[in-house]
């Protein structure tokens, strides 16, 4: 459970990210961390979907 809400906090953080450089408040070349932070935080999420911890 807690590796499904750190995979999910990831994935809000790269949108954050995304959102911000799309806007030109912070360098444009921070898309591509972003685009890094969602790939990860969704294979953390689906990973604590289907692990076996109560």
């Amino acid at each position: 459970m807690k590796t499904m809400l750190f995979g999910n906090s990831l994935m809000l953080l790269g949108i954050a990210i995304m959102i911000l450089a799309g806007l030109e408040i912070i360098y444009v070349g921070l898309m591509w961390i972003s685009f890094l932070l969602i790939l990860i935080g969704f294979i953390m999420s689906v990973a604590g979907f289907f692990s076996k911890d109560r």
